[in-house]
């Protein structure tokens, strides 16, 4: 249900990091990652495939969150605190990460990038999931 209820703003934030990406890589022609699928040169990962990718990867990352931050439910009392604690430890951590992607220059544009889906997900998603305890579902069976 957390999903469900949940799709307009995961799409969003996709389309956020397309915008996001092609404007980094395409507009202002920055450096790529290096390409996963070639580990023993510097092939950087395509400007235009990159774009692209970064939106399926958002929805998929986003909803893995979604899911996290039921669990987080199940485990605390304020499970949006300690979701935005764990986003904003992993935004550094992956910050950090991404200094190994090939370039300086793509380092930058990933933390920018990521930034631009992170925040709108540390804001943005609690939202969606307090709304969702106002969800009109019924478990009930009505024949």
């Amino acid at each position: 249900m957390a999903l469900k209820s949940s799709i307009r703003t995961l799409l969003l934030i996709g389309m956020l990091a397309t915008v996001g990406a092609g404007v980094l890589t395409l507009g202002l022609g920055m450096d790529t990652p290096w390409a996963p699928w070639e580990r023993q040169s510097d092939t950087m990962f395509p400007a235009l495939l990159f774009t692209l990718a970064s939106f399926v990867a958002t929805v998929a990352f986003c909803a893995t969150t979604v899911v996290f931050h039921n669990w987080l439910k199940m485990l605390t009392n304020n499970p949006d605190k300690w979701w935005r604690i764990s986003g904003i430890l992993f935004l550094f951590a992956y910050g950090i990460y991404s200094l190994g992607s090939g370039t300086i220059e793509a380092a930058i544009m990933l933390n920018i990038l990521h930034l631009i889906v992170g925040l709108p997900a540390l804001t943005l998603l609690p939202r969606t999931f307090r709304n969702e305890q106002n969800y009109p579902y019924s478990s009930e069976i009505v024949f």
